[in-house]
């Protein structure tokens, strides 16, 4: 670090003369000497200025001194602080930058003497380019001096050897004053580049950066530009999304993405000994504005290392020392100590971005088996599990990452309990109420904006939802984002807008078997049975879509009346997902069946296909459908008995407690005949009856339906047609569940309750034609055409 040769300096009511050793306070003379003085002369020095514990160490105790540096220093502050009548936690003078270094906040005058050589110039293109090798002396070791030669070359910064890594270290105090104007605010972009590794080891290989993204985003002061939004940007530069980014392509990836700062890591080694370093250039004209760099003294301490450097990065981008002590989670802790986890959980983000879930899950558990206390591996494979169906490998995974959460940074953490809510507890409430912290605490991420949007879509407030998911997909271009926002706009009957959302995904190479399943939906709300075929045709080329698209079709069936052709799918489905090992998915897909029959009538299918589906797995949700299934074949008992296990297991669970129980107890009310408590119990039902529970794949608008039976059953038809129009009013919603269609039976009864016959003959019409060509034999069919019959004779 560079020494003036001014020696006496004041700062009020301070003054210290470096050349006597002399600390007075209003002019009297304090005792202080040693290192505390010392350490006190390197901060006047570099006044305003970050000093880290690793400068300090290598100025006041040589390599060949045998001391306890980390105490020794502690000391010496201390003993600093005592003689300055100075607080750690309210500094005046000296102030704390946590597991990094300090710096000296006071005003300081100095007293001229002579003045320093000028500073040569240094040149700030590629500033992000690899150093060429370091030079040595004879004896092997590496030089340490730096020259006005070398300074005046191209900054070439990502080399080996110790000599690149001291020369930005002084580069790093001189740009920091060049820069002090420069400043972030949480609305700008950093933009991470490639760590470049020089060791020949390739496990730091990725790993370190993907440490680095969690390292920076625990920061609520920064935001990370995402990958998959660099790769969109990457492919508009003409370049493979792939490509190694370094040097000048990371500065114009950081120009073009509307970023302020490109940040690249490097890693290099001598003998045992890794050197680990963070440099930040300004993106608009690509002047270096800070290098830092720390030692590893074991392969085992890297990660920890690159926490410490990741600490003073923060710093010198201007985050507050308040919240750099906020949020400090040790990078070792919040991630992992194992360098093949690290790197197997990198891998794993990646080819979940690019593959899906199936690529996934493989890499995560590797991550877990390698490192059992790996919070975040554990949470990100509740969620793959989540998205197959997998809900009991999804809570056992949420479990664990929640109990490791302490391990984890404060952002981290908020997800994990976000999960942990939504795959655990089931308390909506509570995961909604965690990711609006998660939002108003941190620089908003697509993560966290489309975690938000999804809640509120699983609560039914889809323009909510819509309003969040947009802002997620303009900061990131996932395919998880394009999906959710596409079924959004879809429960809202905006289909042109979602039909433009997958040709977006679409043109960015994006597919996946949920982007599948919507643009399916969309075709058979456009009654475009040409293109349902087409995409069931294609299902084979998007891993996992085939028997996801078999249950669509299975609905799509039995919408029409076609039960046993919707049996026979169902059935295909589920014995694919057996195949596959996927058996908690097959049995919803043989109780989701179940449900379809007992709504049509078909007591006896309904209840063979549960009790297949119960052999397979007894989860929440095929429970769930067990207890609807028994309460609509009149076996009430069995459905009390499911109710109370249901209720039992599941004391704070949003939709079991709020949705799915009241409509089991409304309909075992409703098969005895009393309708008006049907309706009293469905009461707590109607704030989520346009909800997407994750039982179904749509808003079935179960609750609506149910409490149209029920005033049906009170023989109040005014009321009843109102529930069933909800139905038909929303088929973004309902979609192909044959709800949709036997709504407009539930419609067609409640007009015969009322008064003239001829809006009721013209409901039931409007039913017979979607039933035009049912299968004959289906009990529900056989009745309303009773009814229309009787209707049409009196």
């Amino acid at each position: 670090m560079p020494i003036s040769t001014r020696r006496l300096f004041r700062f009020d009511p301070f003054e210290v003369d470096f050349r006597s050793g002399e600390l007075r306070k209003h002019g009297l003379r304090l005792k202080l000497s040693g290192q505390p003085i010392q350490v006190l002369e390197i901060l006047i020095e570099n006044s305003g200025q970050v000093v880290t514990r690793q400068e300090l160490h290598k100025t006041l105790w040589k390599d060949d001194t045998f001391v306890d540096f980390e105490r020794g220093l502690n000391a010496a502050v201390n003993r600093l602080r005592e003689a300055l009548s100075d607080s750690p936690t309210e500094p005046r003078y000296v102030e704390t930058i946590p597991r990094y270094g300090y710096r000296f906040i006071a005003a300081v005058s100095a007293e001229p003497e002579s003045t320093s050589p000028p500073q040569e110039s240094l040149t700030p293109e590629d500033a992000l380019d690899p150093a060429e090798g370091a030079s040595e002396d004879s004896g092997g070791e590496p030089a340490v001096t730096v020259s006005p030669v070398l300074a005046k070359r191209r900054w070439r910064f990502w080399g080996s050897g110790v000599a690149a890594l001291v020369v930005f270290t002084a580069f790093g105090i001189y740009s920091y004053r060049r820069s002090a104007a420069f400043s972030l605010t949480p609305k700008d972009t950093i933009v991470l580049a490639d760590f470049q590794n020089s060791t020949g080891e390739v496990v730091f290989d990725d790993a370190l950066r993907q440490a680095l993204v969690v390292g920076l985003e625990q920061s609520p002061f920064l935001q990370v530009l995402s990958d998959r939004k660099a790769s969109v940007v990457l492919r508009q530069m003409a370049h493979s999304p792939d490509e190694h980014v370094t040097g000048a392509i990371a500065v114009e990836l950081c120009q073009r993405a509307g970023g302020k700062v490109a940040v690249q890591g490097s890693i290099s080694s001598l003998g045992t000994t890794y050197f680990i370093g963070l440099t930040a250039v300004r993106c608009d004209n690509g002047e270096p504005i800070y290098r830092g760099q720390v030692e590893a003294k074991r392969k085992e301490d890297v990660v920890d290392a690159l926490g410490t450097a990741t600490i003073g990065l923060r710093a010198h981008l201007g985050e507050s020392v308040s919240s750099l002590r906020k949020y400090d989670a040790a990078l070792e802790q919040a991630t992992t100590p194992s360098l093949e986890a690290l790197k197997a959980y990198s891998h794993a983000i990646s080819a979940w971005d690019k593959q899906g879930d199936l690529a996934a899950i493989p890499l995560l558990e590797k991550a877990v088996e390698l490192d059992p206390n790996f919070a975040m591996a554990y949470g990100s494979l509740a969620e793959t599990y989540q998205s197959r169906g997998e809900s009991e490998l999804a809570n056992k995974n949420a479990i664990r990452a929640y109990e490791l959460r302490s391990r984890v940074t404060e952002f981290e953490r908020l997800q994990i309990e976000a999960w942990y809510y939504v795959y655990v507890t089931g308390d909506l409430e509570k995961a909604l109420a965690v990711n609006e912290m998660a939002v108003q605490t941190y620089p908003v991420t697509s993560r966290t904006l489309n975690d938000l949007g999804t809640a509120y879509g699983n609560l039914g407030q889809y323009g909510r939802a819509k309003e969040y998911l947009q802002q997620s997909l303009r900061l990131d271009p996932a395919e998880i984002a394009y999906g959710n926002l596409s079924s959004s706009l879809i429960a809202l009957d905006l289909t042109n807008e979602a039909e433009a959302t997958l040709r977006q995904a679409a043109s960015s190479g994006i597919q996946s078997d949920y982007l599948q399943q919507i643009g399916y939906w969309l075709a058979f709300l456009r009654q475009d049975n040409e293109e349902m075929k087409r995409i069931l045709a294609g299902a084979n080329t998007v891993p996992g879509t085939l028997p996801l698209l078999l249950s669509e079709q299975a609905n799509s069936e039995a919408y029409y009346g076609h039960f046993e052709k919707a049996r026979e799918l169902s059935s295909t489905a589920a014995q694919q997902l057996i195949g596959e090992g996927r058996k908690e998915a097959a049995g919803a897909c043989l109780a989701q069946a179940a449900v379809r029959e007992a709504e049509a009538g078909n007591a006896r299918q309904a209840r063979e296909l549960i009790a297949k589906a119960l052999k397979l797995t007894r989860d929440q949700t095929v429970l769930i459908m067990a207890a609807l299934v028994a309460a609509r074949t009149n076996d009430l008992s069995a459905a009390r008995a499911y109710s109370e296990q249901l209720d039992k297991s599941y004391p704070t669970d949003t939709f079991i407690q709020k949705y799915w129980l009241p409509i089991v107890r409304a309909e075992i009310e409703v098969q005895q005949g009393n309708g008006t408590t049907a309706v009293s119990i469905l009461n707590v039902s109607e704030p989520l009856d346009f909800a997407a529970p994750p039982a179904f794949s749509s808003s079935t608008l179960y609750p609506a339906y149910v409490r149209g039976e029920a005033y049906l059953a009170a023989g109040d038809g005014t009321k009843a047609a109102a529930e069933f129009q909800k139905l038909v009013d929303h088929p973004g919603m309902v979609l192909n569940f044959p709800l949709g269609a036997l709504a407009r039976l539930g419609r067609a009864r409640a007009y015969a309750l009322l008064p003239g016959s001829a809006k009721a003959r013209e409901a039931y019409q409007d039913f017979f034609q979607h039933w035009k060509d049912a299968d004959p034999h289906v009990p529900i069919l056989i009745q309303a055409n009773r009814e229309f019959h009787f209707l049409s004779t009196t």
